[in-house]
């Protein structure tokens, strides 16, 4: 449980802080202090930080100095797509030209499915990195244009969407793959059933 509050406190910390600031600035030097602080006591307490948490606090340094130090709040917007489009690259790296799966790699050893449902499912989460790359452009710099609202409510939007939007369509999107692992291998949802058979017993 506590590994997770670390993991969302930085977002959480960064919303609040430009609630009450209003200023896109000081809502990113708090992330930064806080994605820090969340990395050092994660270490600390759990001797171990995982690959993820590594990449996203890097990232969050990467661009929030930059933001911080030019005094420049658009630089901090193009974190997500950055994050997205990596990751979007790195499954199709991984699945093209190494020929290995990072979804067989991570979950492979728990969940069994036949290669080509691993296929299936690094493509479609490289779509999905790649869609949500492109829609963090359009909310972080092109609302104003499309919905005739100010540059300040556009990034109110933003820091909305970057907060809790990002992470909806994530959970979202997992969910849905989920359901359509199980109903294209009804073999899965059969172990599913089966282990929590066990588990009740």
């Amino acid at each position: 449980m506590l590994p997770k509050i670390l993991e969302f406190a930085p977002a959480l910390a960064f919303f609040a802080a430009y609630k009450l600031s209003d200023d896109l600035i000081t809502a990113t030097a708090v992330i930064i202090g806080t994605a820090a602080a969340a990395f050092v006591l994660q270490y600390l307490l759990f001797k171990k930080v995982s690959r993820m948490q590594v990449f996203v606090t890097a990232a969050v340094v990467l661009f929030g100095l930059p933001t911080v130090l030019l005094n420049d709040p658009e630089i901090i917007k193009w974190k997500i797509t950055a994050v997205n489009l990596i990751l979007a690259a790195a499954i199709f790296i991984c699945q093209v030209f190494l020929k290995k799966n990072p979804f067989a790699y991570l979950f492979g050893q728990e969940i069994k499915l036949p290669a080509s449902a691993w296929l299936t499912l690094g493509q479609m989460w490289m779509c999905f990195f790649a869609l949500a790359a492109a829609l963090n452009v359009v909310i972080a710099f092109y609302l104003p244009d499309l919905f005739g609202i100010t540059p300040k409510e556009a990034e109110d939007w933003w820091v909305d969407y970057k907060t809790f939007g990002n992470a909806i369509l994530n959970f979202i999107f997992a969910l849905a793959c989920g359901l359509y692992l199980m109903r294209s291998n009804p073999e899965l949802l059969q172990e599913l059933k089966e282990d929590a058979g066990k588990e009740v017993k």
